[in-house]
């Protein structure tokens, strides 16, 4: 029911005409209701509209006539008021107003797990920031537990249940006051992890476990007893598991310490491991001719992400190769300058961890050089391709004028239609298009034989969206089943403006990529990559990948970069049968002694003669 309120006021000599004063609003809300006022006044009158107790004092609750009709805020009291329009430091009108409780109801189950989520349902007046949240059984409201804005009269939102057991209530707060409560016991929880006794500096490992599974739950690295912290070792989300396994990646640090599992801030399962030293010993040439290329054997516990590099009698480092952790062999280019040098092994946290001499000398004739062409891609059947593309936020600055997932979608669309052959196995997934500040990643075209056309049609409707973030670790992870279908080598292509940006480890979604024992290539493609070190990081994975980095800053070397990414690889044998260098088709020439070579690729072998100081091209067309 609306009550209406009208004043006559007349105007003092010599004004010979009466102005009018009204309020039209509700008599009765309940506490803290948004109360609709329509009010009217002379004409360029504006004032205050103020909600006073019935026994005096200060006023409740005011708004400015700003507009009309107008909201004012019920008092969180029940009891009776005066609704007053005041103008002029002058009360023109006046209408009474009854304030009562708000009802509202909760259901939920009666009992949870420690740091549980389950659904909550109410019903409530869903006045300004209302919250449903936790309590002390029949007590108060406990400042910083979880809790939700309902947002809406009635619904189903999830809660998480607080970390200590015990029992507690959900209640439904309107200001300071709870409207309703529902009571749950909440139980301890734990978790139980099986990690190996220990593990040498930097290696990577799995953990099996069994544990509540609740959302945010982590398994990491803690000290012998303590609780969680960084540092150690890597952490990975229990919600990025498979069949109750993760893998984690140790620090560099030996000593002491715990595998732990972590669920709502609080430590509840834990397995004892020992941080070892690692050993490596390098076993590479004595001497190696200037500018060639030769390979680097090394023994010993090798981590994705360690480098071997060749070091000048000054310290300054030349040329340098990350290792495969798989096949235990890197290939460097000798400087091209004559003189001693040294073989250095280094891991990712930079530690050394051998050093060898090396001696670089001039080669008995002068040299020639090898480059190696194709046209399309060969890749058969049973091959697949999977490109990931990232179409964050980021993408969407320009480049030249043109934003780069527009440069992006251009160069993907010219490689399914002129590099890719028609048929073989292609998968394309992409994130940062579907949802703003989301970690999402969706499988737009699944495997299936190449059909240029579709494919074009698909990448052409992508779009980026701004503030999505960057998950190639969660990307990489779901690539395992996206190429289940294929039969034969796999080349997949992250392409990529910029770092990880959802809590992922992509170095150990690669390596456990690389476990399963496919023939697997991982390139990487930075697009407008400015930070050297992140280049570097890229470098590092593709290696662990077994493939490659490519680097490309504009439209055209983008172009170049992906059609490398899907180039055929080959080798070079010498006449004693000897593996002398390896390639990817199109890539910068190779230096090579004079004589004669055989290239052997999946497209074939052919031959080469090398003569001195020119460059021989063949191609395995």
């Amino acid at each position: 029911m609306r009550a209406v309120f009208i004043a006559a006021v007349f105007a003092a000599a010599p004004v010979a005409f009466a102005q009018d004063y009204a309020l039209d609003a509700p008599s009765e809300v309940h506490i803290r209701q948004g109360v609709e006022v329509s009010w009217t006044a002379p004409e360029g009158e504006t004032g205050i509209l103020e909600i006073r107790p019935e026994a005096g004092g200060r006023r409740a609750s005011y708004a400015y006539t700003q507009n009309n009709p107008q909201t004012i805020e019920a008092p969180e009291a029940p009891g009776g008021y005066f609704l007053v329009l005041s103008i002029g430091n002058e009360d023109r009108a006046t209408s009474p107003l009854t304030v009562v409780m708000a009802e509202a109801s909760l259901s939920a189950p009666d009992s949870a797990a420690a740091g549980e989520t389950f659904a909550v349902n109410w019903t409530g007046p869903a006045s300004r920031s209302d919250t449903i949240t936790w309590a002390e059984r029949d007590g108060a409201v406990i400042r910083g537990a979880g809790y939700f804005y309902p947002g809406a009269t009635d619904g189903t939102r999830d809660l998480r249940a607080p970390a200590e057991a015990g029992t507690y209530d959900i209640v439904y707060v309107t200001g300071s006051t709870i409207l309703a409560r529902h009571p749950v016991s909440v139980g301890s929880v734990s978790a139980a992890l099986t990690a190996p006794a220990s593990i040498h500096a930097g290696g990577n490992f799995e953990v099996g476990f069994e544990g509540p599974a609740n959302s945010g739950d982590q398994i990491t690295f803690a000290d012998r007893g303590g609780e969680a912290r960084s540092g150690i070792g890597s952490y990975v989300y229990v919600g990025d598991a498979t069949e109750g396994t993760v893998r984690l990646r140790a620090g560099e640090a030996l000593g002491s310490y715990d595998v732990v599992y972590v669920s709502n801030g609080g430590v509840i399962g834990r397995s004892p491991i020992e941080i070892i030293a690692a050993n490596v010993e390098i076993d590479g040439p004595a001497e190696v001719w200037a500018g060639f290329r030769f390979t680097v054997s090394w023994q010993g516990a090798g981590n994705g992400g360690d480098l071997i590099y060749i070091a000048g009698a000054d310290g300054a480092q030349y040329h340098y190769s990350y290792v495969d952790p798989l096949t235990g062999i890197v290939e460097i280019e000798a400087p091209a300058e004559t003189g001693d040098y040294e073989l250095v092994y280094e891991t990712r946290g930079g530690q050394e961890m051998d050093r060898e001499p090396l001696s670089v000398i001039p080669a008995p004739n002068p040299p020639g050089q090898l480059v190696v062409t194709q046209g399309r891609a060969v890749l058969g059947s049973g091959d697949a391709v999977e490109i990931i593309l990232d179409a964050s936020g980021s993408m969407l600055q320009r480049i030249g004028g043109e934003r780069r997932i527009v440069i992006a979608k251009a160069t993907l669309t010219d490689l399914v239609s002129d590099t890719i052959p028609p048929g073989t196995g292609f998968a394309l997934r992409v994130f940062g298009h579907s949802e703003a500040d989301s970690c999402r990643t969706d499988l737009e075209i699944p495997l299936a034989p190449l059909d240029p056309a579709a494919a074009s049609a698909a990448i052409g409707s992508i779009n980026a969206m701004n503030l999505a973030r960057t998950p190639i670790a969660d990307s990489i992870r779901h690539v395992p089943t996206d190429l289940a279908g294929a039969t034969g080598q796999r080349v997949l292509i992250i392409l990529t403006d910029g770092e990880e940006t959802c809590d992922g480890d992509p170095a150990l979604a690669i390596q456990a990529l690389r476990d399963l024992g496919w023939d697997i290539r991982v390139n990487i493609v930075g697009f407008a990559i400015d930070d050297a070190e992140l280049e570097r990081t890229f470098e590092s994975w593709a290696a662990a990948g077994g493939g490659a980095y490519f680097s490309a800053a504009d439209a055209e070397g983008l172009g170049e970069a992906m059609t490398r990414a899907v180039a055929t690889r080959f080798e070079v044998i010498d006449a004693n049968g000897a593996v002398v260098a390896s390639g990817l088709t199109g890539s910068d020439p190779i230096t090579l002694a004079t004589g004669n070579y055989w290239i052997v690729s999946p497209a074939g072998e052919t031959t080469a003669t090398i003569v001195s100081d020119e460059v021989t091209t063949v191609g395995l067309d």
